[in-house]
């Protein structure tokens, strides 16, 4: 009986706080609204080969994001999130075309967002934008 009543109480305040609109996912909590805060967070480069020539063909992931590199080996990823001190994400660069461009191996960068970097902020939830420059040299993969 007593493990039905701690049930029933259980459900009833998770019940109680949804209806409140209680969030508690936020890493820091606002009195005044409800919501999370959030900023876009922007890296672009260039992917050469070891001779400084472009790399096109080039998937670039950051988050669920990518971009694919153009014939000059240019990119630009972008992903949004909640903005902490600093914010980190894993670039991937990943050769997707095969040998039509050679091949090369998947490379991970970090990348690391200052709180400070924000610029564009709305005052309330949005935080702002951040972008950050990351040119990549790939080595080429053993056939």
């Amino acid at each position: 009986m007593k493990i039905k009543y701690l049930k029933l109480k259980n459900w009833l305040l998770v019940s109680l706080a949804g209806l409140l609109g209680i969030n508690l996912s936020c890493e820091e909590m606002r009195v005044d609204e409800y919501g999370c805060p959030s900023a876009n967070f922007n890296v672009k480069g260039k992917v050469t080969d070891p001779q400084g020539n472009p790399i096109p063909g080039i998937q670039v992931k950051m988050d669920y994001n990518f971009d694919t590199t153009d014939g000059g080996g240019i990119y630009s990823v972008n992903s949004g999130g909640i903005p902490g001190q600093t914010t980190h994400f894993e670039v991937v660069f990943t050769d997707i075309d095969s040998t039509e461009n050679g091949l090369y191996e998947a490379k991970t960068e970090d990348v690391y967002f200052d709180h400070s970097e924000l610029t564009g902020g709305d005052g309330h939830w949005f935080e702002g934008s951040a972008t950050k420059t990351l040119n990549v040299t790939l080595q080429p993969a053993e056939e």
